[in-house]
């Protein structure tokens, strides 16, 4: 097979939701020299046309796949060639997706030759316009440059801030905050503003979401016959992003003696593959996440002293939702924008009792709570205005009772004086609960006592039901 000269300028999207499907897609294009990125959906492949034009995109569909997501997607590239992978019992889809304008299709099971060969001809018949369309490199408008991230505060301007300082140094990066907070749209955005690995791979993998067994070989590669099932040499992440970025999310779930083999990778850029004695070099930027107290991991042996002074080099503290208020209603505007134009709804405007209610509630799940709020909200929305009745009735619940609350004890009159000095004590556990939406496992940790001297004081200041009763 004889590919395009040009291939390392043909930047392909892979849209497929089978994650061992998309990675083997993702390694075939990048042995052929292709520029490949990758979406789990049709939700994640438009914010990655937001994010950067592709001349081609390889999408997967099936019978559980709503149409209308293919024409979004070449909505939102109008010069990219669109190549459907289907299933023998789909064809129907895909033959009426070539008459709206695809490009071709390709029925399962399909060898990598036939995919290579229909993406070379793709990319044969563009013409130099459409070429020059897509450019290998582009100079990126400000809201580019920081992967849209939005900073409404202080708080957030700093990360910025810090951001720009950073970005183009080879530093290793923890970023670290409750779960939710957007760490990932963070290690986006330093990826994006980095002038030399930007139009490199961004490669991400969740160290607490997979086996022992398997992380390894995720992250360093294996050879054939390494292992039971491995039938073929294989990449790992940190090759795959070799001169671009890795995100290590959730970095203190690495088992200790995968962190020895990080360390080394860290301090030296060469590793093996599983079963392999010869050495890689790598010119990879790892960034990592987590949202416990590392330090305290130390103590207690969990994770490596040497590997978090090593990843701990520059640490970018990321603040909670309920830190950073004055943010809701950029984010809330946001999200509505976003999943108004996903679902064809025209929304006008947010009602103030809405956003009243939107403010007043604490957010314990963070931006990741806020956006399901807004997506439920936008898709059940009938008149175009987002009210109270579109929020979940447990959200208005809480926010209204928390604010009726707080307001009624601080306006309380006491007589007893041993009434006044119980009194901080109950206004101050009742804050707390605000402040973690009620979770009685947060508040025992931020009070400092433990859950069952929680309850206790609970029962007796009367506050039980403003808690989370299934949150013990």
């Amino acid at each position: 097979m004889r590919y395009p000269e040009n291939a390392g300028k043909i930047r392909i999207l892979l849209v497929n939701s089978d994650e061992l499907v998309q990675k083997s897609l993702y390694e075939m294009l990048c042995r052929s020299g292709y520029e490949a990125d990758m979406a789990a959906s049709g939700k994640e492949a438009i914010t990655r046309l937001n994010e950067k034009p592709f001349h081609i995109i390889l999408m997967d569909i099936n019978e559980a796949d709503d149409p209308k997501t293919l024409w979004k997607i070449k909505d939102k590239s109008r010069s990219a060639a669109v190549i459907v992978l289907t299933s023998y019992g789909n064809v129907e889809m895909a033959v009426e997706s070539i008459k709206k304008g695809a490009f071709d299709y390709l029925v399962r099971p399909v060898q990598d030759n036939r995919i290579l060969s229909a993406i070379e001809r793709a990319a044969s018949e563009m013409s130099a316009n459409e070429r020059a369309a897509v450019p290998a490199k582009r100079v990126l408008r400000e809201k580019d440059k920081f992967h849209g991230m939005i900073c409404a505060s202080e708080k957030s301007d700093r990360i910025r801030s810090l951001i720009e300082r950073v970005s183009n140094s080879k530093t290793t990066i923890l970023l670290h905050g409750e779960s939710g907070t957007g760490k990932r749209m963070i290690a986006h955005a330093i990826h994006k503003a980095d002038k030399k690995r930007r139009n490199r791979a961004f490669v991400e993998i969740s160290c607490g979401a997979l086996p022992r067994e398997i992380i390894e070989s995720e992250l360093f590669g294996h050879t054939r016959g390494a292992f039971t099932g491995a039938i073929s040499e294989r990449k790992g992440r940190f090759e795959l992003a070799d001169g671009g970025t890795i995100l290590l999310d959730d970095i203190d779930s690495l088992p200790l003696d995968l962190q020895v083999k990080l360390l080394r990778v860290l301090q030296q850029k060469e590793f093996e593959k599983v079963g392999d004695h010869r050495t890689i070099k790598v010119d990879t930027r790892v960034i990592t996440t987590t949202n416990r107290d590392i330090k305290k991991a130390v103590e207690e042996k969990q994770f490596r002293e040497d590997l978090y002074y090593r990843i701990n080099v520059i640490s970018i503290h990321v603040p909670a939702l309920r830190e950073r208020k004055e943010e809701l209603p950029s984010f809330v505007r946001h999200f509505v924008s976003l999943y108004s134009s996903e679902n064809d709804k025209k929304i006008k405007h947010v009602d103030p009792a809405a956003l009243d209610v939107i403010k007043n509630y604490n957010w314990p799940g963070n931006i990741r709570e806020l956006e399901n709020i807004i997506e439920r909200a936008v898709i059940l929305d009938t008149d175009g205005i987002i009210a109270l009745d579109d929020l979940p009735e447990i959200l208005v619940h809480r926010a209204t009772t928390f604010a009726a609350e707080t307001t009624a004890i601080l306006k309380s009159t006491l007589n007893s004086l041993k009434d006044v000095l119980k009194e901080p004590e109950r206004v101050h556990i009742l804050r707390v609960l605000k402040e973690v939406g009620g979770n009685k496992k947060k508040a025992a940790n931020k009070l400092g006592i433990n859950r069952t001297t929680l309850y206790n004081k609970l029962k007796k200041y009367g506050l039980l039901a403003y808690t989370d009763s299934d949150k013990k």
